[in-house]
């Protein structure tokens, strides 16, 4: 026996083997298949947690999880910025990953995702703050993704989560933003013949979703003015079906946009501030 021998401690298996599961059946329309799913419904959306106030350190922040995706947003100011002088504030969003948000491990280099997703971020959100108010200013807003799933249900939880954190830091805005992705569940096989798995539209997929996706949308709006912020598409989808994907998103981003104000209520109840005003 060999002296470093621990005896306070079980010493793992020398080889193991993964559990193998039977794939459930998808010929009948009533089972539930690989290409079905089951947690809920095609056009439901995905449970949220949020909850504003968590870094003190910041004049605003907030905390969302919803499906595979958390992610932690502060904001700071408005604050002064150097010269030159500006009629109206600055916004500078900076999106990071987590080295442990994704699998496999990210490595502890220069990543080139964080960027697209700053700049679609930053012109999803733009439309929601009155800059004008604050002139010679800067909003400076840090969002870290802990973890992540499709990189479109990171876009559309960071809109949301950092419209709550400039809400908590109580910043002047028009009305809060809200994410929503929504996909065509058409798909094209790589083969030689053409297969399409079933008509219809899929809210918040899911990562192995997304890979069977016809034509994708994430929607940026403000709920509670019937305005849109921002739009991005992804694939091939004609014009009617586009719109239809659009109002879909939209009305399913209400339930968000409550889920939103409550969090902005509950927090500024818990830290004694007061009733926050409708958005």
């Amino acid at each position: 026996m060999s002296a470093t021998f621990d005896r306070r401690r079980i010493p793992a298996p020398e080889h193991s083997t993964p559990p193998i599961y039977e794939p459930l059946p998808s010929s009948s329309e009533n089972e539930a298949g690989p290409s079905r799913r089951t947690d809920r419904g095609p056009l439901e959306s995905r449970p949220i947690f949020l909850k504003t106030g968590l870094i003190s350190q910041a004049n605003g922040s907030g905390y969302i999880e919803s499906g595979g995706v958390k992610i932690a947003c502060s904001v700071y100011g408005p604050r002064p910025k150097p010269p030159p002088y500006s009629p109206q504030g600055s916004l500078n969003l900076e999106v990071k990953f987590a080295p442990f948000a994704s699998d496999p491990r990210r490595a502890p280099l220069r990543d080139t995702e964080p960027l697209p997703l700053s700049a679609l971020l930053t012109q999803s959100l733009l439309p929601t703050i009155h800059l004008h108010l604050y002139p010679k200013s800067s909003i400076d807003i840090y969002l870290v993704v802990l973890e992540s799933d499709a990189l479109s249900n990171v876009l559309s939880a960071g809109l949301t989560v950092a419209s709550a954190a400039v809400a908590d830091a109580g910043i002047d805005m028009y009305g809060l933003g809200v994410g929503g992705v929504l996909m065509d569940k058409s798909s094209v096989d790589g083969g030689v013949g053409v297969g399409v798995e079933e008509d219809g539209l899929l809210l918040d997929p899911s990562k192995d979703e997304e890979t069977r996706a016809k034509g994708m949308i994430v929607v940026g709006s403000m709920p509670a003015l019937g305005k849109v912020t921002n739009l991005f598409l992804t694939g091939e989808v004609d014009v009617d079906q586009a719109v239809d994907m659009i109002d879909k998103a939209i009305s399913a981003s209400k339930e968000t946009h409550t889920i939103l104000a409550q969090a902005l209520v509950e927090g500024a109840e818990e830290r004694g501030i007061g009733p926050v005003p409708a958005a």
